[in-house]
């Protein structure tokens, strides 16, 4: 669907998703056979937390949306205002931590071989254990201060006790968290499904065409 909103609609602790125009966006949605390729967290007042290749930062949404032509917005609904509070307390801590390159590299075998295990004859029970059998041993789960952008989204939730999925943060991709949206198949099993709350924006793209 597509129902575009505006700043004033969102609420902290949303999860916003974006392309953008550039070949390396082009080429992470490429691999992951995926619509977006970033994913960060709206705090509030204007302001988002992401990781990026300059590490976690917190910057104003209107930045964010100058850099892409593709940003839509999904809520947990049962979110409290306590759990927001640990979201940005979660972000703030965090920012300036470097980026999860090694995690990122680690990925992309990952995201050519998961495929085998979402071929529609999988079983859905069946597509889970493959796909966590895989990542076992492609992506082996590792402590760390350091974040690459879906990992960055799934710890904050993990740290303010409302998980979006028990799957270990490194081993999701910007399109797993989005495929936790109600009437999607997730590829993660999802704890609680995410709703859609609308577009912020949404051009032309030489990827994705228009909404």
């Amino acid at each position: 669907g597509f129902t575009p909103i505006t700043e004033a609609d969102l609420q902290p602790g949303d999860i916003l998703f974006s392309a953008e125009k550039t070949l390396l966006s082009a080429s992470i949605r490429l691999f992951n056979h995926a619509p977006v390729s970033h994913a960060f967290l709206y705090l509030g007042d204007g302001q988002i937390a992401e990781a990026v290749g300059a590490g976690v930062r917190i910057r104003p949404l209107d930045q964010a949306l100058d850099q892409t032509n593709l940003a839509v917005a999904f809520r947990r609904p049962d979110l409290t205002a306590a759990d927001v509070e640990k979201i940005r307390a979660f972000a703030q801590r965090m920012q300036g931590s470097p980026y999860n390159r090694l995690g990122v590299v680690k990925q992309a075998p990952y995201s050519v071989t998961r495929h085998v295990c979402e071929l529609p004859v999988i079983p859905r029970a069946v597509r889970h254990l493959c796909l966590n059998a895989l990542a076992a041993v492609q992506i082996t789960p590792f402590a760390s201060q350091r974040y690459f952008c879906s990992q960055f989204v799934i710890e904050a939730f993990n740290q303010a006790g409302k998980p979006l999925t028990h799957t270990p943060p490194e081993w999701l991709n910007p399109n797993d968290i989005l495929r936790m949206r109600e009437g999607d198949v997730p590829a993660a099993a999802p704890i609680a499904r995410l709703n859609y709350i609308g577009h912020l924006q949404c051009a032309d793209s030489f990827w994705n065409g228009t909404c």
